[in-house]
Parts: C-alpha cells; structure tokens; sequence
C-alpha cells in the first residue's frame, strides 16, 4: 500500500499529469498465510482500484471479495468468515503525497519514498507507516513497489474470531494472526 502511495507522489510530480489511475492489470497485492507453524501459501486479490487525484490525495481498495487462494472452497470460507464480506466488502488505504516529492524523478530511474497513511479493514483503521520504491516507467506510467512487507495483525483489525472459524473448519492447530503484505502498483496517467 505505500507503493501506491509513492506511485501517486510520482505522478502527481509531472506537470503534463493531474490525475493517475491504478491499472489494476499490471498490478498485484499478496499476502501470505501461515498454517501448522511452518507452511506458507502466498495469496493474492484479483480486484484492485486507486487514484492519486490533483491535489496529491491518495486512495487504494482492495475487493475482499477477489481473494485468491487457488482452493474454491478456501476462498469462500475466506470472504464469509474472515472478511465478512457481506459487512466489510473493501478494505482501503488513503494518504496524502506532496506532488513535488518526485519532481525530479527521470525515465527509468527509481527513488526509496517514506510513506505515512491510513489502513481501514474490517472496520477499524489503523495509521501504518512504510518505504516504497517508485519508478518512472514513461511519461504516463509509474510502478510503486513495497520494499519491505507490511505486517497486518489480525487482532487489530477485529479478524481473531474469522482465523479461529477458519482453523476450526479446516481441522488445523495453528493459522497465523499475523500476515506480511506485499505489492506492486501500476498506475497509468488520465
């Protein structure tokens, strides 16, 4: 998520641009579950949207409804006990960006942006702070790439009862509470 906010400092850094839109195509959130203490599987979100809007504000939600695990029944149980997607259909991240932050950014080269925002999941929200890597693809396209994975914690964000059913259905011991996210983002000049 602070990949797309480094994404959106970079657009908004070129005169000729005033408003960015992530190409959800080329771009991609993962995250990472842990079962039984030792066995990780990378899953990811097929429905993603954002924009970086004139004035440098930056918005990113993520359809929980697109999870993908690559196991049906997996995906399901995900949207309905664990998101709740019936109450809680997106989560999002928002954040300011000074539109001068990048100026200088030239074609193909890349710069490391600190980046503060807000994370709402589940209905709480919660102030993260991380490091992106914005890269100037074209005049019309940048790439935000997280540099380091961003921990989200289940019992901040309300989630304890949904991995508790999950572990439950699925007859496992131990479904981790804490969760490394990571991503890339395209956004596309408009």
């Amino acid at each position: 998520m602070r990949i797309l906010l480094t994404l959106v400092a970079c657009l908004l850094s070129l005169p000729s641009v005033a408003h960015w839109q992530l190409d959800n195509e080329n771009s991609q959130l993962n995250f990472v579950s842990i079962k039984k203490e030792a066995i990780a599987e990378v899953h990811t979100f097929k429905a993603l949207s954002g924009q970086i809007n004139e004035q440098g504000k930056v918005t990113f939600a993520v359809d929980l409804a697109s999870v993908e695990t690559n196991i049906a029944i997996r995906n399901e149980r995900m949207t309905q006990y664990l998101f709740e997607t019936d109450k809680f259909a997106q989560a999002t991240f928002s954040t300011e960006v000074d539109k001068k932050t990048l100026a200088t950014l030239k074609l193909g080269e890349s710069k490391k942006v600190a980046l503060t925002g807000e994370i709402n999941l589940h209905g709480v929200s919660q102030s993260v702070s991380t490091e992106v890597l914005v890269t100037k693809l074209s005049d019309g396209k940048v790439l935000v790439n997280s540099l380091q994975p961003v921990i989200i914690n289940a019992s901040t964000f309300g989630l304890t009862a949904g991995i508790e059913k999950l572990k439950s259905l699925a007859s496992l011991t131990n479904i981790s509470f804490a969760v490394p996210v990571t991503f890339q983002l395209s956004f596309i000049a408009q």
